[in-house]
């Protein structure tokens, strides 16, 4: 009978093991996939940085980061130390499959002041996975062009 009593006792631990790393199990993944959900509605506005004559153009960092298959929208702000008239954006990149931004609306910037252009990766352009070297340029009358790299990283 005292092998019986053990062998119930085992048993019984065993199950109970195997319950509690179920629920173990059950409880990570709900915690996981509720983060997921709100880390995709969760979104943080870009820094307005001020574009200054030390700084024409002025970006959050030098490194885009867009999700794969969905459309991105990013701001840039350019100092006007220069230009008289309308300053026209463009965005171009290198590489197969590089991203190609709509072109920037044409804007006036008053000398001495900055202002912010956006620009929208659409979605059928963000579809291949991948890092692309781009060049982000400004031109306007009465002055020379603007322009800086950055990189766009499509993940």
């Amino acid at each position: 009978m005292k092998k019986r009593g053990s062998l119930s006792l085992s048993i019984n631990a065993i199950v109970i093991l195997v319950l509690a790393i179920t629920m173990l199990g059950l409880g990570l993944g709900f915690t996981k996939g509720m983060f997921s959900k709100f880390q995709s509605k969760l979104e943080v506005p870009e820094p307005d940085i001020p574009a200054t004559a030390d700084d024409q153009i002025a970006l959050p960092g030098d490194t885009i980061k867009v999700i794969k298959g969905k459309a991105a929208v990013f701001s840039v702000n350019v100092y006007n130390d220069q230009w008289t008239g309308e300053i026209s954006p463009s965005l171009s990149c290198v590489g197969d499959n590089a991203p190609v931004a709509q072109e920037g609306v044409s804007q006036s910037i008053a000398m001495g002041k900055d202002a912010m252009f956006k620009f929208v990766l659409p979605k059928s352009s963000t579809n291949t996975r991948g890092t692309y070297i781009c060049k982000l340029s400004f031109t306007g009358e009465g002055g020379s062009d603007l322009s800086k790299q950055i990189v766009i990283e499509i993940q």
